[in-house]
């Protein structure tokens, strides 16, 4: 028995909620691991969070980029961390939808290694054409790529892009096809763009704006719920009848395992940040991010849905993953 008793008190011990064994969360540093490179919006939002979320934690909150292979690298390691609750996981639609349903291995299970913590939002992009495109219409394009098949170039930044995906649908259900051209990184594309070296791209609303106020870009449909307040003339995708699972988003996951209550106060206390107007006024409009939050009992069942509505996507459009 006396052999046994240690082994009882450590479990019995594991069953016992962090504050009645008074080691209240946090009582150390949280790290947030970002899968993608400084200075994109999920990276901008997690740091925008650090110091208000350092604030409320007493403790420090510190962001660390994992970059590499379309996200897996920073995903697979927010996988392993200790599911102590210290790592959250800045995670988005490609690391959490796109990767697993277009890769046939992966190093983590977006459903079993994770809990969703909260839905931060979307990041909305639009069909935008460069001027000298003699088409102003989201049809006028079609028509354009079906009268010329292939003369109309299309740029995109990956394979798990919206852009890419959405050219696949009008290729395979409207019959438009267009000559696609790849770019290895976003800001490629709008530099194409403008250039004329291309001629129609799906890219982010707020990196693009500037360049469509300015008459170097023009915009024919946007991907958000409901039309843009700066393009109040340009049609929603949905408006047109083309309703795709396509959106962006950015949120945060934690490690399955961790104690609900963890959970539950990550998720209170970044709804208590992104409420604030000075937060959203300096990270979410400044990116053009369109704010969601809820609960994670929400964002975990708009998960299981985009899971099945994109896997549906894909299979349509004879997508094999790799």
């Amino acid at each position: 028995m006396s052999f046994r008793l240690p082994a009882l008190l450590l479990t019995l011990g594991a069953l016992i909620p962090l504050h009645v064994l008074g080691q209240a969360f946090p009582s150390k540093p949280v790290r947030i691991l970002v899968s993608a490179a400084p200075s994109v919006p999920n990276d901008i939002i997690s740091r925008g969070l650090s110091e208000p979320l350092s604030k409320a934690f007493g403790q420090p909150v510190v962001v660390e980029n994992r970059v590499g292979a379309d996200g897996l690298i920073g995903m697979e390691a927010c996988a392993k961390a200790p599911n102590d609750g210290y790592t959250l996981c800045s995670t988005a639609s490609n690391v959490i939808i796109w990767n697993p349903v277009l890769r046939a291995k992966m190093p983590y299970d977006p459903l079993r290694d994770f809990a969703p913590v909260v839905h931060v939002g979307f990041f909305d992009s639009a069909l935008i054409a460069h001027p000298g495109v003699p088409a102003n219409s989201v049809q006028q394009l079609f028509d354009l790529a079906k009268a010329k098949p292939e003369s109309v170039t299309w740029a995109h930044f990956g394979t798990n892009s919206t852009g890419f995906m959405y050219q696949s649908w009008f290729r395979k259900s409207r019959g438009a096809l267009f000559y696609v051209v790849p770019y290895k990184t976003q800001p490629q594309v709008l530099q194409a763009l403008v250039a004329g070296e291309t001629q129609a791209a799906v890219y982010g609303i707020a990196n693009a704006k500037a360049s469509i106020q300015a008459g170097k870009l023009k915009a024919l449909a946007v991907t958000a719920a409901k039309r843009v307040a700066e393009f109040p003339n340009v049609p929603t995708f949905e408006e047109l009848g083309i309703k795709l699972p396509l959106r962006t988003w950015f949120g945060f996951h934690i490690q399955t395992g961790a104690l609900r209550e963890i959970v539950t106060r990550y998720n209170g206390e970044i709804r208590k940040i992104m409420a604030d107007s000075g937060f959203k006024d300096s990270i979410l409009n400044r990116m053009g991010v369109t704010a969601n939050d809820g609960t994670p009992e929400q964002f975990d069942a708009y998960i299981r849905a985009q899971l099945k509505e994109v896997g549906e996507l894909v299979k349509y459009l004879d997508i094999k993953p790799e």
